[in-house]
């Protein structure tokens, strides 16, 4: 069965725009659920770079080129262990 993609969004944000909140009213996120319960993740203090998990297709190109705050696109791998039997 096949799984709906998700994606993993790193983010460089500045107070006071380093909310959930103002993440999700970015327009390039239409069309796809940015996953509450994963949250905004501070990756690197130093950098003000965060990570948000998206569910459903993302248009990377154009969300980067829309908006500056976004730094990258990365798949979000479903790593589990295999059956042997």
């Amino acid at each position: 069965m096949p799984q709906t993609p998700t994606s993993l969004v790193t983010l460089r944000l500045e107070p006071p725009h380093n909310t959930l909140a103002y993440v999700q009213q970015l327009s390039g996120f239409q069309g796809v659920a940015i996953d509450a319960d994963y949250g905004l993740v501070l990756i690197s203090p130093q950098r003000s770079l965060y990570v948000v998990r998206v569910v459903g297709t993302l248009d990377a190109e154009r969300l980067m080129a829309q908006h500056p705050e976004v730094q990258g696109v990365h798949g979000d791998v479903n790593i589990q262990a295999i059956d042997p039997s």
